[in-house]
């Protein structure tokens, strides 16, 4: 069962997650046939899913935290809904694209393969990426730099 861990600090999770780079997109979206719609799913307070909305017709962007949709950007072809990533109210063959930015480990995997299969289109890309943490060879630097991260 989804478990929502991000809504008590929703606000301050929007202002201090880190984006992602414009690279990344373009080297997503050169696997990409068609960019009619695509699913950011855990899109947190979408910052994912507001990077596709310039390249698609149409994002839909689930998260199972009401709060962190509330503090998501709007956009005019975004819409936000609360959704678990296993168990999802799209139709089958919807998306061209379905990402899951620095998310994936809260995700049932299995489950969340069969939904990614059932509402992805023929040929639909998934990705699922996430953010660097560094390790440092001194323990004292190592414990400073995780009270910060």
């Amino acid at each position: 069962m989804a478990k929502d861990l991000f809504s008590e600090r929703a606000n301050l999770y929007a202002q201090y997650r880190p984006t992602y780079p414009e690279a990344l997109f373009e080297y997503i979206l050169s696997f990409v046939q068609e960019r009619k719609v695509a699913w950011d799913c855990a899109t947190g307070n979408g910052q994912a899913a507001v990077r596709l909305a310039n390249y698609f017709e149409r994002v839909e962007a689930t998260d199972i935290s009401e709060a962190q949709l509330q503090n998501a950007v709007p956009k005019e072809n975004i819409h936000y809904q609360i959704s678990t990533a296993e168990t999802t109210p799209f139709t089958d063959n919807t998306f061209d694209l379905i990402t899951v930015a620095t998310a994936y480990h809260w995700l049932n995997w299995d489950v969340f393969f069969k939904e990614a299969t059932r509402v992805g289109k023929q040929g639909c890309v998934v990705a699922a990426w996430a953010t660097y943490t560094m390790r440092m060879p001194d323990d004292a630097l190592q414990q400073l730099y995780f009270q910060f991260y």
